[in-house]
């Protein structure tokens, strides 16, 4: 799962969850305490909204906020795939309440629950059944667009009609963190008020904030984490707890250290934009975290005019336009792959025409 649910997001998709969620993300403890201190810390999103409506209302709408649902029809509505034999040999199936999947074994028809679904929708969305020690991912992912079923990145080692890559219970909480505000120490199950990436997710557990807003003081011990005064390297490794970061290359497979296109913080980190910017260009100079990736051509390229319109920074074969089409351009992550896999590259350079 660490390497088949990291984060593809690109400059024309959303910013969390393309075709999986990353799963590198570590919790920002934001104040000095033990792990047990600090989940009760958290609050929720809802405890966020009385000061900060805007940013709730839009966030709320936001693909990050449907990174993680229950694997019911109800909670996929028009999302849910058709029930029925996936052209893998899985039998997707209802159980009472919820979804399931069934194989024909050896020893007879085998059923396992599916417990999450991971994914907003926009691209893939992953089945994960919880087990007793841990999770089973399941081998294909529904993509709603294309109302079709493909082997989940990464898995297609596995034969047809089996269940799914195992993963024991460290590994499987590593994972939902990229798709959960918090969970607790004892559960791999989530409060339903912590589904997604939340306000907390990125700023930090709020409880010491709220009650010192709540008691009419200016100032708290909380330490949440403020973007316009952390650093730019800061920002984008908090980006890539969940869409990696270059740390991660040392460990990436050999074919993955290439893929800029699909770890943005990585290709942004790599960027002479980025190292020349003194540590100010961040995933957020470009995209606003509480609302979805725009597609607006011409938002990204007035943020590229900002830094380069001066005669000595000016494009010489285009300076007022098409810089995301020459200098990010879309590339495909999967090549050759059915996948619904192009993304736009983060790593700002000159690209030379073959």
């Amino acid at each position: 799962m660490r390497n088949t649910l990291r984060g593809l997001c690109g400059l024309l998709l959303p910013v969390v969850l393309l075709v999986m969620a990353a799963c590198v993300r570590q919790k920002p403890a934001s104040v000095a305490l033990g792990p047990e201190a600090i989940f009760s810390e958290f609050v929720g999103n809802a405890a966020c909204q009385p000061c900060h409506a805007p940013e709730f209302t839009s966030h709320q709408k936001s693909r990050h906020m449907s990174t993680l649902h229950d694997a019911t029809q109800a909670a996929l509505g028009p999302l849910a795939p058709a029930l029925g034999v996936t052209p893998g040999g899985i039998a997707l199936t209802q159980e009472g309440a919820g979804l399931a999947v069934r194989m024909a074994k050896k020893s007879g028809t085998q059923t396992v629950p599916l417990t999450f679904v991971l994914g907003s929708g926009k691209m893939g969305m992953t089945f994960l059944a919880l087990l007793e020690q841990g999770s089973a991912e399941i081998f294909q992912s529904y993509f709603p667009n294309q109302k079709k079923w493909h082997t989940t990145p990464g898995q297609q080692d596995f034969v047809h009609g089996s269940l799914g890559r195992p993963y024991d219970e460290s590994t499987t909480r590593h994972c939902l963190s990229c798709h959960t505000v918090t969970l607790p120490l004892n559960s791999l199950k989530p409060e339903r008020r912590f589904y997604g990436v939340g306000c907390e997710a990125c700023h930090g557990p709020g409880s010491r904030h709220v009650a010192a807003k709540q008691q009419g003081r200016k100032t708290d011990d909380s330490r949440l984490r403020q973007f316009d005064a952390t650093s730019g390297k800061a920002v984008n490794e908090l980006c890539g707890r969940c869409h990696r970061t270059v740390t991660d290359l040392a460990t990436m497979d050999p074919r993955e250290k290439a893929s800029t296109q699909r770890f943005q913080p990585v290709g942004l980190s790599l960027s002479k934009c980025f190292l020349q910017s003194k540590d100010k260009l961040t995933c957020v100079t470009c995209h606003n975290p509480h609302e979805d990736v725009s597609t607006d051509q011409r938002r990204y390229e007035k943020t590229c005019l900002s830094c380069h319109s001066s005669p000595r920074k000016t494009c010489p074969v285009n300076p007022t336009e098409k810089c995301v089409r020459c200098h990010m351009p879309t590339r495909a992550v999967f090549p050759g792959s059915p996948l619904p896999n192009q993304m736009a590259d983060h790593f700002i350079k000159i690209y030379r025409q073959p």
